[in-house]
């Protein structure tokens, strides 16, 4: 499966909509690659979580919706050796449904980045963390 680094969340909220924006490279391996040539598709999963410390993460408190703003398809073309992907993708969340802690705390939030691709026996990568954002209360 093609490989998530470098996940990166930010995130601003403006009359009680949040824009969520998660930037991330995907490293595509060449027989991957091959793969498209059969018909394989790839596309992201992008979850916004609750974080509160520790290894893991909180509950999920929203997921990217799939459209324009969003685009999770991997643009992947055939080709040797491996194929380098830099993403951006955006959603907006209204405020109340980003609230992961009790009312008057800061809420912190991690995004998780999936690839997906319904052609392979593992369908799903490894989830990757995004960097901790703060959502002011």
């Amino acid at each position: 499966m093609p490989t998530v680094k470098n996940v990166n969340l930010t995130l601003s909220d403006s009359g009680g909509q949040v824009r969520a924006t998660v930037t991330y490279d995907v490293d595509v391996t060449p027989f991957e690659r091959q793969l498209v040539g059969l018909g394989a598709e790839y596309h992201s999963h992008i979850t916004l979580h609750d974080f509160d410390g520790g290894d893991g993460v909180g509950a999920a408190l929203a997921e990217f919706p799939r459209g324009s703003n969003t685009e999770s398809h991997l643009n992947i073309t055939v080709g040797s050796g491996v194929q380098p992907l830099k993403k951006s993708q955006y959603a907006f969340f209204p405020r109340f449904q980003l609230k992961g802690d009790a009312p008057n705390n800061d809420d912190e939030i991690k995004a998780k980045v999936r690839i997906h691709t319904e052609s392979a026996q593992v369908a799903f990568t490894p989830d990757v963390l995004s960097d901790q954002e703060i959502l002011a209360d």
